[in-house]
């Protein structure tokens, strides 16, 4: 059985709810945010959150079976971001947003780091995969900090610049993991 929710000294990474969508047009109405990710369009648009709201419901009714797993972070009861996996029936790609009145205080490293726990404790994958554009420098450090290494450089998609920008791709063995954590 695959638990629903992950609890760190701080955070709680749980499922996504309905009731998540004005705190994530909040924070993901912000282009500092957005200019970072390659599926979330500047300025936010709430069809497309409801939408994906819907789907994450869909996906946490059989997880086993999911091919995407989101978890949204909570910090004091706020909604502050979020972290989840895609390619769950191939190899795990994950990926991660914080809202920026939490940045620089070590919540997405620890809901990276928790993401990644449940992920190699709960599932027989020996891998997991993560693409970051060449000037998010944070997310960089962050999966430099937890141990993955640079494998590529790629092109990724991004609605906000409405085009592909410069991304480096890196990866996370199960065994590097278990010897780092």
């Amino acid at each position: 059985m695959i638990p629903s929710e992950i609890r760190t000294r701080r955070l709680v990474l749980r499922p996504p709810r309905r009731v998540d969508l004005n705190a994530c047009a909040a924070l993901l109405g912000d282009y500092e945010v957005v200019k970072m990710l390659s599926r979330v369009p500047y300025p936010y648009d709430l069809e497309g959150g409801r939408a994906f709201l819907d789907r994450a419901a869909a996906s946490w009714k059989a997880p086993e079976q999911a091919d995407e797993l989101p978890f949204h972070i909570d910090h004091d009861g706020q909604m502050i971001g979020a972290v989840g996996f895609r390619k769950l029936q191939e190899t795990p790609r994950i990926g991660y947003w914080l809202g920026q009145p939490h940045w620089g205080q070590g919540f997405m490293s620890e809901a990276v780091l928790a993401a990644l726990q449940w992920l190699f404790r709960t599932t027989g994958h020996n891998r997991v995969v993560s693409e970051a554009m060449k000037t998010n420098a944070a997310s960089l450090a962050i999966m430099k900090k937890l141990g993955f290494r640079q494998i590529g450089e790629s092109l990724c998609d991004s609605a906000a610049h409405s085009g592909p920008v410069p991304a480096l791709q890196t990866e996370l063995t199960r065994a590097d993991f278990t010897t780092g954590h």
